[in-house]
This record gives C-alpha cells, structure tokens and sequence, in this order.
C-alpha cells in the first residue's frame, strides 16, 4: 500500500529522484503558465472575428472573405489543444511521481520520450499559429493577439526542448537507479522476469492510456464532436466509448493481476472499437484548408498507444499460469500469501533433506 511517508522516502531517496521530481514539477508549472497565457491571446484573438457559418468550413473554396470564418474556428480549436497540453503536463507529472515511488525504470524512460514528442508538437504550435497569423494579416481584422501568442509559442517551444533534454538526462540516471529492482523481487528466474517485464509495459501502457485515450477523446467531445449537425449517433458512440475508457483500463489492470482470460478478452476487445472511435475522431477532424495538425499528431499517437496495449494484452494473456500470479498480486494481503506459500515449501523441502539424511 502506498503511503505518504513511502512517497517522501522515495522522492528523497538520492539526489536523482530529488532533482527529477523538482525538475518535472518546474516544468509542469512553467508550461501550464504559458499555455493558460496562450489560450487566452487565443480566445481574444477568436472573439476578433466574425461568427461561422459551418456551410463555409466544409466548402473547399479559398476565398479571401473566408479567412476570418476560418480563423475564427481554428482558434477555437486551437484553445482546446492549448487546455490539452495543460491536461498533458499535470498528466506526466502525476506519472513521473508513480515513476518514483514504484521504481519502474520502464515508466521512467517511455515518459522521456513522450516528453520528446511533447517538444515536437510544441513547435508544430508555432508553425500552425504563424500560419493563421499571416492569413489574417491580408484582412482588415484586427490579429494583436495572434502577435503576442507567437512570441509565447516560441518562447514555449525552447522551454519545452530544454526541459525534454535535461528530463532525459534525468531518466537515465534514474533508470540505473532502479536497476536491481526486479532482481530482488522476482529471484534469479529469467522466464518469471521475463513475463514480469511483460506486465510492466502492459501496466505502463495502461496509464499511457488515460492521457492518449481518455482525456484526449474528452478534449475531442467537448469542443468538437458537439457541434456536429447531422451526426448525432456518431456523437452518442463516441460518448459512450469515452465514458467507458477509464472502467476499461482499472478492468485490464485486474484482468491482469488475477490472470482472467475473459475479462482480458473483453478488454482487448474494447480496444478495437476504441481504434474505431480514433478513425471517426480522424474523419472530423480533417477539413478543406484546414487540416487540425497537432490533434491528428494526438489521434495517431493514440492509435499507436492503442495497438501496443492490445499485443502487451495478448502477451500477458499468453503468460497466464505460468507462474507469474504471485508477483503481481495487488495488495499486502496477497504477497503475504505468497511468502507464507514459499515458507511452506521451504519447510517442506527441508523435512524431506532431513528424512533423507
């Protein structure tokens, strides 16, 4: 059972998970602050303009008097990627913190390189509001903000890179860290640390999940798939789908750790509507002249988060009743059952040594 005093003396326990954490949560504070600024300049930006008319954001025309209407509702947009950056960066933190107090060194290098791709879709901000800015710029409305979003978004960029490199660095002293962790709770089996290893990734690629499943596909709805006329089953589905990602993945982590055959085919299952969810999410997105760069970027990360969970699933499912059970039961109740086992067995050989002599 986790507990405060175990997350402190894991957190203090060397002066790498010390500066790991303070680093993680300098970077989640500086990075919310400049996104929540952002968003703002976006929203004044969006206010600027004329309202839509969704006839006009599906036509294919390239007007100049669209701009404004296009403009109008890319920001609009562009706001929710800004609280979905926030999402993402209270997001890692709480996951660099798990990282720490469970001393997963497979957690702590997959969230260096989700960090990397953070980096790269901060630029991608910089490019799509340059873009958006030098549209305006050939109409009489006034574009200010868009100005002061620009020099934020460059300014976020460079401090996402400088975080993204100091983290890594960061994450692989923390990786030897944890080194001889799964030795001294597996033993020297190499076929149990092997399935166990296993389990961790499927484990890992679970939380992966809440961010690239859950709180994207919410993002998506609140600010997108509402708006939609004419589509209304396909907003039902999605909601529904949503709604169940979170009981879905607590059911695969159970699934898991009590080697149920039929929940972890349920689960695997679920995941291929999940991946169909993705490809309507993709559908909506993609419009004249107006393509969503940096979600289409989210949506396919997903995808790919999505169809590592199904075969880690497959996988662990394979590994079921071989042994495996007892390492990853949940609870201080079941490990102690499994050392009270091992006891008896050990007793038991010792009998028989002794019978014998």
């Amino acid at each position: 059972m986790v507990t405060y005093k175990k997350i402190t003396k894991r957190i203090t326990e060397t002066r790498w998970s010390k500066s790991y954490i303070t680093v993680a949560l300098l970077q989640c504070l500086f990075i919310v602050v400049l996104q929540a600024a952002i968003c703002l300049e976006n929203t004044q930006q969006a206010n600027l303009l004329p309202d839509y008319d969704t006839n006009v954001l599906l036509s294919t025309t390239t007007n100049t008097d669209t701009i404004p209407i296009r403009a109008k509702d890319r920001l609009g947009r562009i706001k929710w990627e800004n609280i979905a950056f926030i999402g993402f960066q209270v997001w890692f933190f709480g996951m660099a913190v798990d990282a720490t107090v469970y001393q997963n060194t497979a957690e702590i290098l997959i969230l260096a390189v989700l960090n990397c791709l953070c980096a790269i879709m901060g630029a991608l901000q910089v490019v799509d509001g340059n873009k958006w800015l030098n549209a305006l710029k050939q109409t009489n409305f006034a574009y200010w903000p868009l100005v002061n979003a620009e020099k934020m978004e460059i300014a976020l960029s460079v401090i996402i890179l400088a975080f993204a490199v100091g983290m890594s660095f960061l994450s692989f002293k923390m990786s030897k860290q944890f080194g001889w962790n799964i030795y001294k709770k597996i033993g020297a089996d190499v076929r149990i640390q092997k399935m166990y290893r296993v389990f961790q990734f499927f484990v890992l690629a679970l939380k992966i999940d809440i961010f690239t499943e859950f709180l994207v596909s919410i993002f998506y709805l609140i600010q997108f798939a509402i708006k939609m006329n004419g589509s209304e089953w396909i907003t039902w589905v999605q909601l529904a789908v949503t709604i169940l990602m979170l009981p879905m993945l607590y059911f695969a982590r159970t699934a898991g750790s009590t080697e149920s055959i039929g929940r972890m085919i349920i689960f695997i299952t679920f995941q291929g509507i999940v991946i169909v969810h993705f490809a309507l999410v993709l559908q909506q997105t993609f419009q004249p002249n107006n393509n969503w760069y940096t979600w289409i970027v989210f949506i396919w990360i997903g995808i790919a988060i999505v169809l590592a969970t199904v075969v880690l699933g497959m996988m662990v499912l394979k590994n079921f009743n071989q042994g495996l059970k007892p390492f990853v039961q949940r609870g201080a109740a079941n490990k102690r059952r499994h050392y009270d086992v091992e006891l008896n067995k050990a007793s038991r050989d010792d009998a028989w040594q002794i019978d014998d002599s």
